[in-house]
């Protein structure tokens, strides 16, 4: 596989039924668990060759994606893109292993996402969250992670939210050393009109830790203004 290489499949989803996650083995033993150290990226070229291609278009319900695009994006507005479109995201990923949980870093942001896989399910009624409410399990070497309780202010691409109702199953999992598969699918009975599954890879960076990446008063990383006024 290519360095880098974004795949992408706008299908939908096999059956109609809603993805479920069965938990297993809360505690499984952390030396029999993979070794995702270090920092993963997803490439910018790709991510942007990603984005323009037709494949990227989610199967948004008529209209949806007028509605719901805003003058600016997340970011711009010093705001986390949110699940699921942070997972998207060309800045640098970490996970971190610890009994009963796996916590991923996600430069931008920053997002902070706590996946328990201690055998607990979801919170009866999760106030939503950019990260939202997460469980998963591990299937062999794939985590399997189940979100909902995503706040509505979240994003998928090009800054168009969610409705508040997504409702989203990955499976992560390394192809080789340098590269992770992360594959999504996604249901929003609010914003999609059938479940949306992409895939896309990470890879694995020389950089041995995560950048401050940070906005304060509508300044971006690089400390540039954000000139632009407020709708």
């Amino acid at each position: 596989m290519a360095c880098g290489l974004l795949i992408f499949a706008a299908s939908a989803y096999p059956g109609t039924a809603k993805p479920t996650v069965a938990l297993r083995d809360p505690y499984p033993s952390l030396a029999k668990l993979p070794d995702w150290s270090g920092v993963w990226v997803m490439p910018d070229r790709e991510r942007g060759q990603f984005l323009k291609s037709d494949s990227a278009a989610a199967p948004y319900l008529p209209g949806y994606a007028a509605r719901a695009t805003p003058p600016k994006a997340n970011s711009a507005q010093c705001l986390t893109t949110g699940m699921p479109g942070v997972m998207a995201v060309p800045l640098g990923f970490e996970f971190l292993f610890t009994p009963g949980r796996v916590t991923i870093l996600a430069e931008e942001g920053p997002t902070i996402r706590r996946i328990y896989t201690d055998g607990r399910g979801h919170a009866l009624d999760p106030e939503p969250t950019y990260a939202g409410d997460s469980i998963g399990h591990w299937d062999g070497e794939t985590l399997v992670i189940d979100t909902i309780g995503i706040k509505e202010k979240s994003e998928y691409f090009r800054g168009i939210k969610t409705s508040g109702r997504a409702h989203v199953v990955e499976r992560i999992s390394k192809i080789d050393q340098d590269h992770m598969l992360v594959d999504t699918v996604i249901e929003d009975p609010g914003a999609l009109s059938r479940p949306w599954h992409y895939s896309f890879t990470y890879k694995h960076s020389a950089a041995g830790f995560i950048e401050s990446y940070y906005c304060d008063d509508d300044r971006d990383a690089n400390g540039e203004p954000d000139l632009t006024p407020r709708q």
